[in-house]
Order: structure tokens, then sequence, then C-alpha cells
């Protein structure tokens, strides 16, 4: 399985409200629904340990595909693409806005 686990940021003029309602009720839909996708999981922060010195987290997300083909091909979707042209009003347009990175290895302590 892949898992890519991926920091979002929303752009200022966003509100919170406005911007979980877009990540719930228009663009992770999107991405539940596409058939290679076996897990999504979104969490939002409220970013308190923050010291100036990077802007805030609002959310981030889990999502998982049986493997790295399967990603490529849902990433290849129409529904995709769309989905990716939603979140340019929502999300910041460089690599603080959204950045992902693959799960390599999970170690639970408790």
């Amino acid at each position: 399985m892949l898992t890519l686990m991926t920091v979002i940021r929303k752009r200022t003029e966003i509100s919170t409200e406005d911007f979980r309602r877009f990540m719930e009720h228009e663009y992770g839909p999107t991405y539940a629904a596409l058939p290679q996708v076996r897990e999504y999981v979104r969490y939002y922060l409220s970013d308190s340990g923050g010291d100036g010195a990077e802007e805030p987290i609002d959310a981030i997300v889990r999502i998982s595909f049986d493997s790295e083909a399967a990603m490529r091909e849902a990433l290849a979707t129409e529904k995709y693409r769309r989905a990716h042209g939603l979140r340019q009003a929502y999300l910041r347009d460089t690599s603080a806005g959204i950045h992902s990175a693959v799960l390599d290895r999970q170690v639970r302590l408790v």
C-alpha cells in the first residue's frame, strides 16, 4: 500500500469555515469517490505551536492507494484534474500551500 501524507495551508483571505466547508463538501468527496483510493482521512488543525516563522497548517490529509500505479492512475483522471482546479481558489498556490510526502513507515507506541 502507498500512503501519502499531505500538509495543507489555506489562502489567508479564506476563512477557516469556508476552507473546511470546501474540504468536506467539494474537495474531499472527489478523492473519496475515486475507485483507486483505499483510505482518505482528513485532520483539521489549530496550529497553536506556531512561532510566526512559518504559516500555520490548516489540515493534514492521509490518502492511501494499493500501489504507486494505482495512485498515478487516480491522478490521471478527469475527476482529479477538476479537484486540482477547484483547490486553487482555496489553497495557497506554492509548496507552502500543499505538500505531499510518501509515508515510509508508521510506528505506533500506544
